[in-house]
């Protein structure tokens, strides 16, 4: 996939027709193809030994830094998983072209002489997951559990939240919506999926029913950026910032 209009070209192919797949559609953009759809907390033995601990330290010195400090368990891991705190969420989108952002989005620290990799952004049925894996039947295919509200998530959590029994079982997976209350998650249209399990995503024998992979090759990011950016897709409004908005018109007149 090379282009903005061979992207949305396969997503309407995707959707469309008899053999169209059901609706929603949440996306998540990998700069590298070889990442995985795993939580960043759950990847490595030493973040899911501490998970509970790094949330603790974060919660300790972030309160006086924000104007308006998260009111339960769950904005805060919101809130943490925005910050850089590795937690069992793993971040998605309802809007395709921020996917694409963040698989064309440039390394950070690029290692001279090697190529930058292939990315893509994989396309997740979240009522088809849900349903598979046995986590939440919907009333339709838009009814989709919310964080925060539906008492599914008390076992989530890695805090202990009130009336919450002992895991009986394993924590399936689980795609949900929950209160977009800070500008990074409205700007990027963000939802979740939550699970505390090691297995990514891919790797579950039912997901051929929910995932699809939409390839990006790594010649083509630059030429997607610009395309991007043109339709209104660019970095400060990934990340809305002052930071970023002084990069804008710093860059404005280099």
């Amino acid at each position: 996939m090379t282009s903005v209009a061979e992207y949305a070209s396969t997503l309407r192919v995707m959707g469309s027709g008899a053999s169209g797949l059901p609706r929603p559609f949440w996306f998540r953009g990998h700069a590298s193809d070889s990442y995985r759809l795993s939580a960043s907390a759950i990847r490595e033995e030493r973040f899911r030994a501490n998970e509970s601990v790094m949330l603790k330290r974060f919660m300790q010195d972030a309160q006086s830094m924000l104007a308006d400090a998260p009111s339960s368990p769950w904005e805060w891991l919101f809130l943490a998983q925005h910050h850089h705190v590795p937690t069992r969420l793993l971040d998605w989108t309802e809007n395709a072209l921020v996917a694409l952002y963040f698989a064309c989005e440039p390394q950070k620290s690029p290692v001279e002489g090697v190529a930058p990799p292939n990315g893509d952004v994989w396309v997740l049925l979240p009522t088809a997951m849900n349903k598979a894996v046995g986590s939440w039947t919907g009333i339709h295919a838009e009814d989709l559990p919310m964080i925060g509200v539906d008492s599914t998530f008390d076992k989530y959590h890695p805090f202990p939240l009130p009336n919450r029994p002992p895991p009986q079982e394993p924590r399936h997976p689980i795609a949900a919506i929950a209160v977009r209350n800070f500008p990074r998650i409205v700007n990027q249209w963000g939802t979740f999926t939550v699970t505390d399990q090691v297995l990514a995503l891919e790797d579950y024998d039912q997901a051929s029913t929910f995932l699809r992979r939409v390839s990006v090759t790594a010649d083509s990011k630059a030429d997607l950026l610009d395309e991007m950016k043109s339709l209104g897709i660019e970095e400060r409004i990934i990340y809305p910032d002052l930071y970023r908005l002084g990069d804008r018109v710093k860059g404005m007149f280099s």
